[in-house]
Formats: structure tokens, sequence, C-alpha cells
């Protein structure tokens, strides 16, 4: 065993092996935990630094040396994954991946790089209170209106998690190595989601990415069914909100202008699908939970569908209550597991009891607020339903009309629009994330499917489909280039200047009143 060849001495082999169970077990081998150990680390780090920096002593002590031995658990019982050959070829198309990867996040806006579309304006603010601020954030100088009588102070109560590894880093180094380091957290995010979409095809693509990139609905079709001249259309004009009070964001449009919230759930959702099991299921999804509030709903839906539809063997039963049993021991030994019932509860139950003060995610939507355009109407929701992902499926059910996942990914998109929660349409651009990812995902299979077995009419039906897609994030691409440009030329500032702490601190949608909150009275320091 190369090990054992290495060390010399098979009880140091033993020990190592545990200790160290990415490296491969023979020569040739071409499986790894590595990226598996990185990805887990990637999603659990944000909560762990989260503990120690909000929470009492009395709490964070004993929980990151647990989550840490839960991390170990969950990385060591996943599966190895193929990993490519460092040829020169493979080389190459690593190197041209990450470049592809770097200026997708750099022209997203991450990092105050290049122009930023209008939500990064709080994101900035977000970020910034996260790294001028000491831990936890408290704020006195309450707009009372805002909250309901004798709230006396307020705390930034927001799906944080993205931004705490750089908010460090932001209070180690400064706050514009802190935005820099904002930008290398997507591009590792991105490269790390993408490693496990070629893993499971066991060959390095590349042409899987320009899917990622250009993968949308048909935003341009409603937007002609709308009524707008398309001939006079600007090439820059954000196209998604032709279906309002619906809209699912294509991929592009995600990590423009909610990339807190899309790149982990992106993650997080690759990560639950690869298992082979539901030993780290639940601690994957609570991972979710404080980047991602929303997406977490959307991959809920998807994690119990995948923990449910595990194959078990049955076959020592002879009969229907003897495979019931067998089936629910199976399924117990296999999903109640430390990392799921300790860990998963642990970041689930803090995570939820940290963001259960945030006043917007209390409340359905004020319609009255946004006018009768916010009502459900049914032939809006079928026109948005075929146009954002009607289509797809129609095209996808050759390959997929005997996969259960099929149906899932159908019945949660069709259902999560009329939803509404939040101060806006949050639920359904946001809750759709993990299941439009799966679409999309699905896509790159079936295309993938049929130019082995030369399926022109699924090829060619998708090409079109994924090129008129490919109209909404190539606008929001050209906004950010054309209004840089510009930024430039003019010798103005290219990103959007944050919005005042005080206002931040005191808005429903990014705080909440401490005085009533368990999570503030009795685990925060």
């Amino acid at each position: 065993m190369i090990i054992e060849k290495i060390t010399g001495n098979k009880n140091v082999a033993k020990v190592l092996k545990v200790l160290m169970p990415s490296i491969p077990e023979e020569h040739g081998s071409n499986k790894t935990r590595a990226f598996v150990y990185i990805a887990y680390a990637y999603i659990l780090l944000p909560f762990l630094i989260f503990a120690i920096g909000w929470f009492g002593k009395r709490y964070w002590v004993p929980i990151v040396p647990v989550l840490l031995f839960c991390f170990w658990k969950a990385g060591r019982e996943t599966p190895a994954l193929w990993i490519p050959e460092l040829n020169r070829d493979n080389i190459v198309k690593i190197l041209f991946i990450i470049l592809m990867v770097f200026i997708w996040v750099y022209f997203s806006g991450i990092g105050k790089m290049v122009f930023q579309n209008q939500d990064h304006g709080v994101r900035n603010s977000v970020f910034e209170i996260l790294v001028q601020q000491d831990w936890p954030i408290y704020n006195y100088d309450v707009i009372i209106e805002n909250f309901k009588e004798g709230t006396t102070g307020t705390s930034l109560i927001y799906y944080i998690g993205f931004w705490i590894p750089a908010a460090v880093f932001g209070k180690i180094f400064g706050i514009d190595a802190g935005y820099g380091f904002q930008a290398f957290w997507a591009i590792l995010g991105i490269v790390l989601i993408y490693y496990f979409i070629c893993a499971r095809k066991e060959r390095l693509l590349v042409w899987p990415l320009a899917i990622m990139i250009f993968f949308s609905g048909l935003d341009i079709i409603g937007q002609y069914f709308r009524g707008v001249d398309l001939f006079t259309l600007s090439n820059d004009t954000h196209l998604e909100w032709w279906g309002e009070p619906y809209q699912y964001s294509s991929m592009t449009t995600q990590l423009f202008w909610v990339f807190n919230q899309s790149i982990p759930a992106w993650l997080c959702t690759i990560l639950a699908f690869i298992q082979k099991n539901n030993k780290s299921l639940v601690f994957i999804l609570a991972c979710c939970m404080l980047p991602s509030t929303f997406p977490f709903v959307g991959l809920l839906v998807l994690a119990v569908y995948w923990a449910f539809s595990r194959k078990y063997d049955l076959s020592s039963g002879s009969s229907r209550k003897e495979r019931a049993i067998l089936y629910a021991k199976e399924f117990f030994s296999d999903t109640f597991t430390l990392q799921n019932i300790v860990g998963g509860g642990i970041i689930g139950i803090f995570s939820f009891l940290y963001l259960n003060a945030n006043v917007s995610g209390n409340r359905v939507m004020q319609e009255t607020l946004y006018g009768p355009s916010f009502d459900n109407h049914l032939i809006k929701y079928l026109l948005f339903i075929l146009l954002e992902v009607g289509i797809y499926f129609v095209v996808l059910y050759k390959y997929n009309k005997e996969k259960s996942m099929y149906y899932v990914l159908l019945i949660c998109l069709l259902i999560i629009p009329p939803i509404k929660i939040g101060a806006g349409g949050d639920f359904c651009m946001r809750a759709s994330i993990p299941a439009l990812f799966m679409l999309m995902i699905m896509v790159i299979d079936a295309l993938d499917k049929a130019k082995k077995s030369r399926d022109l009419a699924v090829v060619i039906s998708l090409s079109i489909i994924l090129c008129i897609g490919a109209v909404t994030p190539f606008h929001e691409i050209v906004r950010t280039f054309k209004n840089t440009v510009n930024s430039l030329n003019s010798e103005e500032q290219v990103y959007l200047p944050s919005i005042d702490n005080h206002t931040i601190l005191n808005s429903p949608n990014f705080s909440g009143a401490i005085d009533d909150s368990f999570f503030f009275k009795y685990i925060a320091r």
C-alpha cells in the first residue's frame, strides 16, 4: 500500500489512513476526498466563525470542537470522488475554467471592482458593518416607527454567512482586502461547484460551464408578450421582471444580484445531490441556513426527497412487514448519524434562533405596498411557468420520464411562485434556487446523453432554448460592461456607494429587535 511504503510502518500507516482519508490507496488511483473536505470546510466555516463571534463562551467553546469532529465524520463518510489526471491537456482546461470563473465573478461586481447592480449597495453596507463593528452587532439608536413599541435595541439579523470569512480577513488586513477576499471566496465556491459537476461524469468538461453561465428561462419572449418592442429594447435591460409578481433568476442574475445566497446554495445543493447515503444530508442542509435562508427552504424539499428515495437491501425480508421493518432500521442507521443529529441540530437550531428575530422574515409580503401587479393571476402564472421552466421540462421528458427527480423538480417549481414571504418577491426568486440549479444539471445530463446517442432532436431543441434564454445573462453582463466603461470615461466611481449603517440597522429587512429575542437574551455575548 502506498501509505505503508512511504512510512515504512504498518501501524503508522493505519493512523495516517484514518487522519488523511483523501490519500489514494493504490498507485494510479484517480479518486480523492480532498475536494469533499474543502467543500465541507467552505459551508461550515461561516457558522464556526459566527459561533465564536456571536455566542457566549459557554456555548461556542464546546460547540466548535464538536462541529469539527462532525466535519471530519462527514468527509470520512462521503465516498471518494474522481479527479482528473494532471496531464498537459487537463491543466490547460483547468486554467481555462478558473479564468472563465474569475471573469464571471469579476463582472458580477463582487469585490467592488466594476459596476454593481442596485442590490450591491445594501450588500456593501452589510459587509462593511461586519468588518467595522464589534460582534455581535448592536444598535441602540432605534427608529421606533420601524419596530414595535418598546423596542430599545436592534441587531444585524440577515443571511450573513457568505461574508463572515471575508469580514474576518477585512478586520485583519483592512476593508479593501476584505472586498478582495470576497471575490476569492466566490471564485473558490464556484470552482468547487464546477468540480462536482465534472466529478459526477468522471470527465473534465468545459462546455457545461457555458451552460452554467448562460442558463436561464425565456425572459426575452416574456418581454414580447408583455408588449415590449424588442427592436427598441436596450441591450442592458434587466429582463426578468416581465412576469411580476413572479421571477425565476438565471444563474448569472443570481450571481450578479444575490451572490451571498446563490453560491452557498449551489454548493450545498450539489454536495447533497452527490451523496450516496443520508449520513451527512442534514448536516449539509443545516449549513445552508445561515448564508442562504430562502434557498434553504427549497433545498429542504429536495433533501427530504433524496433521503426517502435511497435504496436499501431488503432481500432478507420475506413479508411486507419484515421489509418495512428492515427499511426502517436501514433508514435509521443511515440517517440518524452524529453529524446529522448533533452537528446538523446545533447549526440548524442556533441559525434559526438568530434569524427568527428578523422582522421581514416573519410576515407575508405587504401586497398593498406594491399594488395589483403583485397579485397572483392564473394567466400570468401559466405563461411564467411555460417560459421559465415548462419548455425545458417538455424537452427533458424523453430522458427523464421514469425518474422521480424530474417530477419532484416540476412540482417544486410549480408550487413556489404563488407563495409570498418577506417584503418583496423574495421567496419565489430565492427558494427556487436549488430546484433551478438541479434543472440546469438535468439539462447538462440530457445534452451529454443526446450527444453520445446522436439524438439531434434533443440536442437542437435544447440548444435553441438555451440560446434564447442566454439573452438574459447576456444583458446582465453587458450592463456591467457598459456602465463600468461609462463610469471610467467620466472618471466616476464604478461601484455603488454603501448605505449608512444607521439605515441598515433600522431596516426591518436587515435587522430585528433584540429585546424579546431568545438568541440575544440567552446566547449572544
